[in-house]
């Protein structure tokens, strides 16, 4: 039962919520007034469109620490490294500094009290020049400058990628040294990543990555180790050994192993957990009063999750907000949904078996939008799905969300304002999502769990 005090803690809450959401919007329409020059050239535009728009919409202040880069800052758990939500991410993958310069200035106009810039990797690796390159970081410091001029810089050196020719290797370390050179001038603190992630060929150590591409637990740990004394705050990640799945893809490794390498809190959890429509989400900005875990992974399918369970079993979750099967539809599309269902059956009963006290919500499969080329008949089966998962949630004792209704046209469909690619969400759809878990007299992402 509630008492007064809980009713108002939860309003009290629920009001900042709704603040935050209100300040993004106001944020967002500074932003979409930028006149900077969109950049000439994407090696992913839909996602750059994603995240871009996404990050736009979330506010920014002038107590936040703000990483803005390509990949290995898109891919870094920052608030969660360094045990603050004011630690918060800007990195979207494949990002150059024409990407970074295109989306700097609304980062800046919120004065933020720092900002870590990572970019130029990408940039060789499209043809650029070292000059060039130069020229752009200089122009993004200038910026930021004059927009915020007490925010603190710091540029975080290139580190060459596992795609880099020998040429472009050598190329990056040319740019680091050059970096180094002009930092003062150009109003920035060096940090050189490379010399910390990399070995004695140039290239990222083995330790630190599988692939050359992505950061593993422990590279993330030397990483944060390497910016703590500039962000000002203790580096918590440890990288933890762990079974590599060798039937799994690289990104779900590499995701699992920076998950084992974050601390376990005590306190209790409500996990995210799923695909990536749970993994693209800032679930900690969305709700930074809560103790919530983004325990997603793109790519993922229901027996990924399932073979995760035991690592999941460890995050004293209170609640886990469940959304899975999409790539199981689209992988496989002449799979059977009795067969997809089997396969849920199977995570739902291993959920309930290993954490029996946890509240479980399942989320509706969200439809597909015509953008996407796997649009042709799926929507049908995905409702086949939805009815059976909606079914299921007396026997198995969940709570079913429909979410897919809530992001629908008249159509059925995804709507348009709430995708980029007809897949993914909008920052506009995460916003409908967030407000349905918050709303109500009874927020049901802050229930009280069983005990």
């Amino acid at each position: 039962m509630y008492n007064d005090k809980n009713d108002d803690k939860m309003r009290n809450k629920l009001f900042l919520l709704t603040l935050a959401t209100f300040v993004a919007v106001i944020f967002a329409a500074s932003c979409k007034r930028e006149t900077a020059v969109e950049p000439s050239w994407y090696t992913n535009e839909p996602y750059f469109l994603e995240k871009h728009v996404m990050y736009a919409e979330l506010p920014v202040d002038t107590s936040n620490i703000v990483l803005v880069g390509d990949d290995f800052i898109d891919r870094g758990m920052w608030s969660e490294f360094f045990g603050s939500v004011k630690v918060i991410g800007r990195g979207i993958t494949y990002d150059g500094t024409e990407h970074i310069l295109y989306r700097i200035g609304g980062i800046a106009k919120a004065k933020p009290k720092k900002i870590f810039l990572s970019a130029g990797a990408r940039d060789i690796m499209h043809g650029d020049d070292n000059a060039t390159i130069l020229k752009r970081v200089a122009k993004i410091c200038s910026l930021i400058k004059k927009a915020s001029p007490e925010s603190e810089i710091y540029y975080i050196g290139v580190t060459p990628m596992g795609e880099m020719t020998a040429e472009q290797i050598a190329q990056t370390a040319e740019l680091n040294i050059s970096l180094t050179e002009s930092a003062e001038e150009t109003g920035f603190t060096f940090i050189d990543m490379a010399a910390v992630l990399t070995d004695e060929s140039g290239a990222i150590n083995p330790a630190y990555s599988w692939n050359g591409m992505l950061l593993n637990g422990a590279g993330y740990e030397a990483y944060a180790k390497a910016i703590e004394p500039f962000v000002g705050l203790t580096a918590l990640n440890k990288a933890q050994e762990g079974e590599v799945k060798a039937e799994r893809f690289d990104h779900y490794n590499h995701r699992l192993s920076i998950f084992r390498s974050l601390p376990n809190s005590e306190e209790r959890s409500v996990v995210m957990l799923g695909n990536s429509l749970i993994n693209n989400a800032p679930w900690k900005e969305l709700f930074p009063f809560l103790n919530i875990l983004n325990r997603g992974i793109s790519g993922d399918v229901i027996e990924g999750i399932i073979d995760r369970i035991d690592e999941i079993a460890d995050e004293n979750a209170g609640k886990i907000f469940l959304m899975t099967s999409t790539n199981d539809l689209l992988n496989d599309q002449e799979l059977p949904i009795s067969e997809i269902w089997a396969k849920y059956e199977s995570l739902i009963i291993k959920l309930r078996k290993d954490m029996p006290h946890t509240i479980l919500y399942v989320h509706s499969v969200l439809p597909l939008n015509p953008k996407t080329k796997f649009y042709e008949g799926n929507n049908e089966r995905i409702t086949e799905l939805n009815k059976l998962l909606d079914a299921g949630k007396d026997r198995y004792e969940y709570i079913y969300l429909d979410i897919a209704s809530l992001l629908s046209d008249t159509n059925g469909d995804l709507a348009d304002e709430y995708t980029t690619d007809g897949i993914h969400l909008s920052a506009t759809g995460y916003f409908v999502w967030a407000k349905k878990l918050a709303e109500g007299y009874r927020i049901m992402i802050m229930e009280p769990s069983f005990e």
